[in-house]
């Protein structure tokens, strides 16, 4: 006879929290929101006074600390770094009130695992961010104290994980940390950690939060790779001292975040299309309509003078000018819509060969050299050819600007790799500001005289057509490089 076994109920995991709020009402809400989330069983104390707390952060004997900024003549923030200055290794989440920005800030840099509003606290935000919290401390608690354990944690990590000496020179790294940074561990070990930092003076900043904080979090920055490609990074980074905390290190996680920063910009630039689209769409309705009226008026009454000279002229001032007003309508409407596109098999070298054609007169009266790079091996695949080549010529031109007659040199590159195929342009002009790159492909921005700041709008609106995406870097008095990104999964 077979006997099926009796499925026992899997055990909750038990996770004492220690709530600092010297509101009653604050403490009974949380302690409901806590019994709401059936993942796990919360067992919720409660302290209404900073004294007390630091007591309890001494023993350190809760999973985690909900701290309220508001405690009365001290605050959140001082009972966290008291804590911390104690030696608390569980995680510590703040709590405060909408418009705190810069307290939130202080608390993360201070060591805080996280922060949380209090007006839009709920169930799934406490468990969220309690389960974050304890993820990280469990963490860190392996890289400190588990040294049997720390070596595979190390070497496998997906996330650049280094140590260095009491002066910030390299000592070890695992193989993330080599293939982020393209530098072998004998050459890291030549290099201290400040000579990474594309920013000199942020290093400073971090290295005296070590000192003084003892660890740092989520420290947001931009690195330099052996090839000199910009990284934008998060470092998280603790210091490492002996028993009689003696300094001998420190240990730091970086974790490349430079994708995620151009999916936060890519969603930026989608919502700054629809906000012009839309504004173009109230612009034309609300401008045309009485721009037809003053046309038809203006036709009845030429019908009218026909023996006023003097009064033509003005009319005809009247007309060319609404006529210009009409069409600056009907571009800013073109550029911030999707482009209707006629698509034949072509490769991105016919859009450069074509474009160089039509720029070749231009570049040489201008007195610049215009060179191309072009990858004979690119595929040909479904494009509008005449509107990339429209797309190319608005950059083109506006390198032509830039540089210098007589010594102005622009570049044409075509290539590929193995999920992407490229052009880019790029001269040796005069650059743009760093304040006016995230300002480059938005309507009506213009640095030229009489420009009225489309094309750029209206070469983004192409590309993007193309399910493509188009970047620039620039470095001001030096260069501009335009990089146009097609994906080969088409």
């Amino acid at each position: 006879m077979e006997v099926t076994p009796s499925l026992q109920p899997m055990q909750k995991e038990n996770i004492k929290i220690l709530l600092v709020d010297d509101d009653e009402d604050d403490y009974i809400i949380t302690r409901d929101l806590l019994a709401d989330i059936k993942t796990a069983d919360f067992s919720l104390s409660w302290i209404n006074n900073y004294d007390d707390a630091l007591e309890r952060l001494e023993k350190d004997d809760f999973d985690v600390y909900l701290i309220d900024y508001r405690l009365g003549e001290k605050s959140g923030l001082d009972l966290l770094r008291a804590g911390i200055e104690r030696g608390v290794r569980n995680p510590i989440i703040l709590l405060t009130g909408k418009g705190f920005a810069e307290i939130d800030y202080q608390a993360m840099q201070m060591g805080a695992a996280d922060y949380l509003v209090k007006d839009g606290l709920n169930s799934m935000t406490i468990e969220r961010s309690i389960r974050y919290a304890l993820k990280n401390s469990h963490f860190v608690h392996k890289l400190f104290t588990q040294e049997q354990k720390y070596r595979v944690l190390f070497e496998q990590s997906v996330n650049a994980i280094y140590v260095t000496n009491s002066e910030d020179i390299f000592i070890d790294a695992n193989s993330a940390m080599e293939k982020l940074f393209g530098h072998l561990l004998s050459e890291l070990q030549k290099l201290s950690l400040s000579e990474l930092f594309v920013d000199p003076e942020q290093y400073p900043h971090l290295h005296e939060k070590l000192i003084t904080e003892g660890v740092v979090i989520d420290f947001e920055t931009e690195l330099r790779h052996k090839n000199n490609q910009i990284i934008t990074c998060n470092l998280s980074a603790a210091r490492l001292v002996d028993p009689e905390q003696n300094l001998l290190g420190y240990q730091g996680i970086i974790t490349d975040i430079s994708e995620k920063k151009k999916v936060q910009q890519e969603l930026i630039r989608l919502e700054k299309m629809m906000m012009t689209a839309n504004i173009a769409r109230s612009i034309a309705h609300e401008v045309r309509n009485p721009l037809t009226n003053i046309n038809l008026s203006l036709e009845q009454f030429s019908t009218e003078i026909t023996d006023r000279d003097d009064l033509t002229v003005y009319l005809d001032i009247i007309r060319r000018n609404t006529q210009r007003i009409n069409e600056l309508i009907t571009a800013m409407l073109n550029s911030s819509k999707p482009s209707q596109l006629s698509l034949e098999p072509s490769s991105l070298n016919e859009v450069v060969k074509k474009t160089l054609e039509i720029t070749a007169d231009r570049a040489k009266l201008q007195e610049v050299q215009i060179q191309h790079q072009l990858d004979p091996k690119l595929s040909r695949f479904p494009l509008d050819r005449d509107k990339l080549v429209m797309a190319l010529l608005n950059i083109v031109n506006n390198a032509i600007e830039a540089v210098e007659p007589g010594a102005g040199k622009i570049v044409l590159k075509t290539w590929q790799d193995n999920d992407h195929e490229y052009i880019v342009v790029e001269d040796n002009g005069k650059g743009i500001a760093e304040d006016n790159l995230n300002k480059l492909f938005d309507a009506f921005h213009t640095g030229k005289r009489g420009g009225i700041g489309l094309g750029l709008t209206s070469t983004q609106n192409i590309i993007n057509s193309h399910q493509a995406k188009i970047s620039v870097s620039s470095e001001e008095g030096m260069s501009t490089s335009f990089t146009i990104t097609f994906s080969k999964q088409r």
